[in-house]
Order: C-alpha cells, then sequence, then structure tokens
C-alpha cells in the first residue's frame, strides 16, 4: 500500500513540473511578437524640402545629394532610398535626391541695360557675371555693348556669363567744340554733349552782343579728358550765373519689363543719355539739369516687349530765378502699364 502511494506522489509532481513548463511557453510567445526597439519605419519625404527634412527629422542618419533635373522643382525631393514604410535599422543610413531645378538656363538679352541691374538679374539666374570694360561710340557709360555667350544660349547653372560695358566713348575722341559767338545757352548745351564743363567769366567791355561766347580757354579740337574744365568769356554782365537742379521721377517698382528711356532737351535728343531700365530694379529716374535760360525737359519711354512708345514727364525749368522755378508740362506714371498692353 505504501508503495502504491509512493508512486501515485511522484506521478502527481511530475504533473506539476509538466504544468509549469506549459505555463511559461505562452510567456515566450508573447516576448517573441514585441517590436525591435532598435528598427524604425522609414518616412515619406516626398513634398519636403531639404530644411524641412533636417528640422523634421534630426536624430535620422541622412545623406543628401543634389543634382539638376528637368522635371523638378528646385529643392524638390526627387527619390528616396530605401522607400517610404521600409522597415530599418535607427542607424541605418538614407539616402535623399534633391533637385537643382533645371540644368540649362537661357542666356536672356541684356544689350543697352544698365551693368548693376544685369548683375543681378543674371545671378537670379544661378549664373555668373563677370564684368570687362571697353570704349563705345554708340553705347552709354555703363551699359552693356553685348555678352559672351550671345543672348537666347541655352548654357547650365553656374556658367559665367561675360559683359562687355561702356566706358563710353574713348579720350581720345573728346575733342573740344568750337564755341565762339555761340549764346551762353547753346555753349553750355554742346559742351555737355561733349562730356566737358565749363568756367564761366564776364567782359563787360565788349562791343559784341551781349551772351555770346568771345573767347576760349582750349582751341577747338583739342583732345581732352573727360569732365574737362573749359573756361569762356562771355560779353556783358554776368546777369544771370548758371544753376542747377535735378528731376526726379517716381517709379512703380511693382512692374515689371525692360523699358528704353530717352532724354531731350527742348525737343533735341540727349544720345549719351540713352539707356534701358529694368521696372522691377528701379525705384525712381534722376536727371541733373543746369542752364541760365528757359528751358524744357522731357523723357520718352519705349517698352522692349511691344516696341510701343509714350510720355513719362516734360517739365519747364527756368534757371533765371534761384532756385529754378518749375513747371510740370506733362506727367504720366501710369504710361508703363500703358505700354505693356498687347
Amino acid at each position: 500500500m505504501k508503495k502504491v502511494i509512493a508512486v501515485f506522489a511522484a506521478f502527481l509532481m511530475i504533473c506539476c513540473f509538466a504544468g509549469c513548463d506549459s505555463g511559461k511557453q505562452p510567456a515566450e510567445t508573447q516576448a517573441s511578437t514585441t517590436a525591435d526597439p532598435n528598427s524604425i519605419e522609414v518616412p515619406d519625404f516626398s513634398g519636403l524640402t531639404r530644411v524641412q527634412i533636417e528640422m523634421k527629422y534630426p536624430k535620422l542618419n541622412i545623406k543628401f545629394d543634389e543634382k539638376y533635373d528637368d522635371t523638378a522643382d528646385e529643392d524638390e525631393v526627387i527619390s528616396q532610398t530605401p522607400s517610404a514604410g521600409t522597415k530599418i535599422k535607427k542607424d541605418d543610413e538614407i539616402k535623399i535626391e534633391i533637385s537643382l531645378g533645371g540644368k540649362l538656363v537661357e542666356v536672356d538679352d541684356y544689350s543697352g541695360r544698365n551693368i548693376d541691374d544685369a548683375k543681378t538679374l543674371i545671378e537670379k539666374q544661378g549664373l555668373v557675371c563677370d564684368i570687362v570694360y571697353d570704349d563705345s561710340e554708340t553705347v552709354a557709360r555703363n551699359c552693356i555693348i553685348s555678352t559672351m555667350p550671345s543672348p537666347r544660349t541655352m548654357v547650365e547653372k553656374g556658367s559665367t556669363v561675360i559683359c562687355y560695358v561702356s566706358l563710353g566713348s574713348a579720350v581720345q575722341e573728346i575733342r573740344v567744340p568750337d564755341m565762339l559767338g555761340m549764346t551762353i545757352e547753346d555753349a553750355t548745351k554742346l559742351a555737355t554733349e561733349n562730356s566737358i564743363g565749363l568756367t564761366i567769366t564776364y567782359d563787360n567791355t565788349s562791343i559784341l552782343e551781349p551772351g555770346t561766347v568771345i573767347k576760349q580757354g582750349v582751341d577747338p579740337d583739342t583732345v581732352v579728358e573727360p569732365n574737362t574744365k573749359v573756361e569762356v568769356v562771355i560779353a556783358g554782365e554776368n546777369a544771370s550765373a548758371i544753376r542747377r537742379t535735378t528731376i526726379t521721377v517716381n517709379v512703380n517698382s511693382s512692374i515689371e519689363g525692360e523699358f528704353e528711356m530717352k532724354y531731350y532737351v527742348d525737343g533735341t535728343l540727349v544720345p549719351e543719355k540713352t539707356e534701358i531700365k529694368e521696372l522691377s530694379l528701379t525705384r525712381k529716374i534722376e536727371w541733373e539739369v543746369s542752364g541760365t535760360d528757359v528751358h524744357t525737359y522731357s523723357i520718352m519711354t519705349t517698352s522692349r516687349s511691344t516696341g510701343k512708345t509714350g510720355k513719362l514727364y516734360e517739365i519747364e525749368v527756368d534757371f533765371t530765378t534761384d532756385p529754378p522755378a518749375r513747371n510740370i508740362l506733362d506727367s504720366n506714371v501710369n504710361v508703363f502699364t500703358e505700354l505693356l498692353k498687347n
């Protein structure tokens, strides 16, 4: 009987051990399904810029690669490896391609444009502006004669555009005009057109017509440097000294477009003043004028896109008063908008 009891007790102990082992099995199964804390799911980076990605995911091991892509906007995500939703280790590298935009850009026509305006626009295209100065008889000082590559050429971003910029007329071509017998007004105008200045004295003992040039300190056709001062003697007393003033026309810089500006004195074109302006870069147009009498100054403008011409401004200035009196004859600040209409 004792043997039977001992055997039964041993059987119960074996069952208990077996039950304990079978109870551990679910616990082990549960542990095997727990998520790996060292793995992550790759995010979807599409629609984000590089800066946004760096700010949003500072702890991810991301390698950026930039390349030109004509089908994607600049700073746009082109592709990512691994793809979104892929599970990787936290420290695994994620490669993201960022677009530099289209690889090729077209060189615009900058001929006749002020170099400061052109340089700004060239750099906005992702190009480099290199400046070379040269003399020119036909292009105003500080305006572009030509470019290399030529306009409408397709180049890679980062390429250099050489701008040949006018120094104005060569020094040897600046010659003193013959002003003898001219009125002081005509002599002043002629001197300005030839890039020289005048120093005026008066001779009230002369029997010649008052207000006319009776002597000039530098002989006609003498070669001089730009802005050289030439003394002229005027018959009569100094009844009215030369006075100066500045004509200012404010421009609405929200308008975009290239316009050629031509300046006239008493209906006569001042060719060396002709220039091309990009309105989005221009806040005002200034014109320094001088004289001893009454003169009319006007500014005509032509749209380079439509070819239409209109008057921007016209003013009468009386230099016999101090300060010079002004009488605005015409002012049309909306002329640019009007000229852009087809």
